[in-house]
C-alpha cells in the first residue's frame, strides 16, 4: 500500500509586533489594502497569498486586539485584500503585519491602499459585484468574498458596522443579478479553462484536476456542463476529491501519491492548487505526456524548463484571459446600472454609519437618565415599574433627538461632540 503525500503547510508560529493603542475617542474608519492583478504579476501576488490554515492564524491574531474591530481578509489567485476597521492603526501598521506574518517584501506602489470609509465601502462593493475581477462581472467573487466574511464573524472579528456594511456588498450584488444584464455575459477563470480546454483538445480529452477546493469546484460544474467524461480528480485530502468526483457518474478520483505513476496517462492537466513548483519536469519522463496545461493556482504550481515548454501548452491565470476572447458586450453596457446600484446602497450605509455618534450619544444619554431616575428612586425609598421609568425616560429624549436629527450631518456630529464633552460620554 503505497504512502499518501501530504502537501499541508507547516505553519511556524510568528510573532506580530504590537500595533499603536488607541490614545483619543476618534471615530472608527474602514480601511482597505489590496494587492491585485492589476498591479502585480502571479509570481509578486503569489508571496502574498495566504493558505487557509494562514488565514485561520493571522485572524486569531487580533482577536483581542483593542483596536481592530473588524477584519476580513480575502485572498484569491487575483487578490490579497485585506478589510479592516479601526480608530488608529492605519494601513501601513496592517501592511507591516501581513508582511512580518508571510516573511516577505513588496514594493508599497504595487499596494492599493484606500483609508476613508466612504471609498472603502465603495471599493468593497465593486469587488465583490465584480467590477474588478480578471474577468469582468466574474460570478466566483461574490462567494469568495461570502466566505472570507463568515471566517471572520465566526471569529468574533465583525463588528456591527461591518455587518452592516456586508449587508448592504451582499444586497449590492444581489440587485446587480436580479436588476441588471451585467451577470449574465460574464464567466470565471474555471470557465474560461474549461472551454479552452474544449477548445484545444475537444471533450473526450482525458482531463486530470489537481484540487478540490472552490475553484476546482468550478470547474468541475463547467466540465459537466460542457460534456467532458474523462475527468480524474486528485486532492491532498482524499475525502474531498471522492465527494467532488460524485458529481458525475463517470469522474474518478485519484490518490495524490500515485499521480507520478499515472501522469502520461492524461491529456489536459489544470492545477487549483496553490502548491509552488507541484508538477515539474521530472513528471515529463514517458514518450507521452499531457499537451495542454492549464495553472490556476497562486502561487503557480506547474515550473517546467525551456525545453519541456516547448513541447506543451502552459497557461496561467494571468494569461488565460488573453488567450480566450469573451464576448462582454452585456457585461460592458450594463457597468453604469451596476454603478448606480452601488451607489445606491453606498448612499443607505454611509447615511446609516455617518449617524452613529448621534445614536451612540442618544444611548449614552437614555442610559443616563434611566440610572439618574432609578438613583434619586432608591435614595427616596420610592418604586416605579420599569415601564414607567422608560417612557419617562422616553419622553425627556424626545426633545434632544428631534432637534439632532433636524441638523444637517456636520452639524449634528459636531453638536454630538460637544454634548459628550460636557456629560462625559
Amino acid at each position: 500500500m503505497k504512502t499518501k503525500v501530504s502537501f499541508k503547510r507547516i505553519l511556524m508560529p510568528v510573532t506580530l509586533s504590537p500595533l499603536p493603542k488607541m490614545t483619543h475617542q476618534t471615530m472608527q474608519s474602514i480601511k482597505v489594502i489590496s494587492l491585485s492583478y492589476k498591479t502585480a504579476d502571479v509570481a509578486v501576488r503569489g508571496q502574498l497569498q495566504f493558505s487557509e490554515e494562514e488565514v485561520q492564524s493571522f485572524l486569531s491574531s487580533f482577536q483581542a486586539h483593542e483596536d481592530v474591530k473588524s477584519l476580513v481578509l480575502l485572498s484569491t489567485c487575483n487578490r490579497t485584500e485585506l478589510y479592516f476597521e479601526s480608530e488608529t492603526t492605519t494601513a501601513k501598521d496592517m501592511i507591516e503585519q501581513m508582511l512580518t506574518f508571510k516573511g516577505v517584501w513588496i514594493s508599497g506602489h504595487l499596494l492599493k491602499i484606500i483609508e476613508s470609509t466612504h471609498e472603502s465601502a465603495q471599493y468593497i462593493m465593486e469587488v465583490a459585484t465584480g467590477l474588478h475581477s480578471m474577468v469582468l462581472g466574474d460570478k466566483q467573487i461574490i462567494q469568495q468574498v461570502k466566505s472570507a466574511y463568515l471566517q471572520s464573524q465566526s471569529m468574533g472579528l465583525v463588528s456591527g458596522v461591518f455587518e452592516r456594511l456586508f449587508q448592504q456588498v451582499f444586497r449590492a450584488f444581489k440587485r446587480t443579478s436580479n436588476e441588471t444584464a451585467f451577470l449574465r455575459g460574464s464567466q470565471s477563470t474555471s470557465y474560461l479553462a474549461v472551454e479552452h480546454t474544449r477548445r484545444l483538445v475537444g471533450k473526450q480529452a482525458k482531463v486530470l484536476l489537481l484540487g478540490a477546493g472552490e475553484i476546482a469546484k468550478d470547474v468541475v460544474k463547467y466540465l459537466v456542463s460542457q460534456g467532458f467524461e474523462n475527468v480524474v480528480i486528485a486532492n491532498r485530502t482524499i475525502e474531498k476529491a471522492q465527494t467532488l468526483a460524485k458529481l458525475k457518474e463517470s469522474y474518478c478520483y485519484l490518490p495524490f501519491s500515485e499521480i507520478p505513476q499515472y501522469f502520461s496517462d492524461f491529456e489536459v492537466i489544470i492545477s487549483s492548487i496553490g502548491v509552488k513548483d507541484l508538477i515539474q519536469d521530472y513528471f515529463f519522463t514517458k514518450a507521452h505526456f499531457p499537451k495542454v496545461l492549464i495553472d490556476l493556482a497562486v502561487p503557480a504550481s506547474i515550473s517546467l524548463s525551456d525545453s519541456i515548454r516547448q513541447a506543451v501548452q502552459l497557461i496561467n491565470i494571468d494569461t488565460l484571459v488573453e488567450k480566450i476572447q469573451v464576448n462582454k458586450a452585456e457585461s460592458q453596457a450594463a457597468v453604469s446600472d451596476v454603478q448606480t446600484i452601488i451607489g445606491q446602497e453606498l448612499a443607505q450605509f454611509m447615511k446609516w454609519h455617518d449617524s452613529l455618534p448621534i445614536n451612540q450619544f442618544l444611548a449614552s444619554l437614555k442610559q443616563h437618565y434611566k440610572s439618574t431616575i432609578q438613583e434619586k428612586l432608591q435614595q427616596y425609598h420610592q418604586e416605579l415599574p420599569e415601564g414607567v421609568i422608560d417612557s419617562i425616560v422616553a419622553s425627556l429624549l424626545k426633545t434632544p433627538a428631534v432637534s439632532l436629527k433636524s441638523m444637517n450631518l456636520p452639524e449634528s456630529v459636531s453638536s454630538v461632540q460637544q454634548l459628550n464633552n460636557i456629560y462625559h460620554f
